[in-house]
């Protein structure tokens, strides 16, 4: 494996980065004032998303009041169009299943994410890492407006939005 291969591999299997990511997600969720619950359909898109590099890329390119329909625009810069980055997404649920869970789990135990009443929530304050990789800051950054974005809309038309079908 080349040292770049090897090192995305590396980040994607670090259940403590997964773990962040999705407690990053989580406030960025819960900073919204709409009154919305965290559902674990919201926590399983978030590494799929901003573990993928193109993903990743739309979601950082866009400012955080342009909302998640902005991350569907086309976008000349991009060789590939943001729906396929987008809607493929189904794929990368069921690949990165295990690598999520391990993440929420550690999560949880943790105290950075809690589940009460079959609802998500996290009330300890997400503070962005000094001393990190840029890809890694820009992974936590990503999943932070993702889930400032989520925290605006209903998890219907967060999940139509993506694309994602429910599991059969």
């Amino acid at each position: 494996m080349s040292g770049i291969l090897l090192r995305e591999y590396e980040i994607m299997q670090n259940p403590a980065l997964g773990a962040n990511v999705l407690w990053a997600f989580a406030q960025g969720f819960v900073s919204q004032p709409m009154e919305q619950s965290l559902t674990l359909w919201h926590l399983v898109s978030v590494l799929p998303l901003v573990f993928h590099n193109n993903s990743r890329k739309v979601i950082l390119k866009r400012r955080e009041a342009s909302g998640l329909r902005s991350i569907l625009d086309r976008d000349p810069s991009i060789s590939v169009a943001q729906n396929e980055t987008i809607f493929n997404i189904d794929n990368r649920l069921k690949a990165m299943e295990n690598r999520t869970f391990r993440s929420l789990n550690l999560a949880i135990a943790c105290k950075l994410i809690t589940l009460e009443e079959g609802y998500f929530k996290s009330d300890v304050p997400f503070k962005f890492p000094k001393k990190v990789f840029n890809e890694t800051k820009d992974i936590l950054k990503a999943a932070n407006k993702l889930g400032v974005w989520a925290g605006k809309m209903s998890v219907f038309e967060y999940l139509t939005i993506l694309g994602v079908e429910p599991l059969k």
